[in-house]
C-alpha cells in the first residue's frame, strides 16, 4: 500500500525547509522563542513528527531530554 505522506517527505528536502532563506529562518527563530517561553526548567520531551529534528536538537541543546520520532525513514 502506497503511503503518500512518506513518499512526499522522502522526495522533499525537509532538512532545508527552515534554513534555506531568511523568511524560513525567521519561522524557526519565532518558534524557538515561543518554545523558550512555554518550556521552563529541564523537561522530558517527546517530539512526534520531528522530521529532521531541528526543534529536537534545539531543545536538547537547551538541556532537555528529547525523544524524537517520525514516520519517514529519511527523517529518522
Amino acid at each position: 500500500m502506497k503511503n503518500h505522506v512518506v513518499e512526499s517527505y522522502e522526495n522533499h528536502r525537509e532538512e532545508d525547509r527552515l534554513t534555506t532563506n531568511n523568511s524560513r529562518r525567521l519561522e524557526f527563530l519565532t518558534t524557538a522563542r515561543i518554545l523558550d517561553k512555554l518550556i521552563s526548567g529541564k523537561k522530558t520531551i517527546l517530539d512526534c513528527a520531528a522530521g529532521t529534528g531541528i526543534y529536537s536538537f534545539y531543545l536538547a541543546d537547551k538541556g532537555h531530554t528529547v525523544t524524537a520520532t517520525d514516520i519517514t525513514p529519511r527523517g529518522i
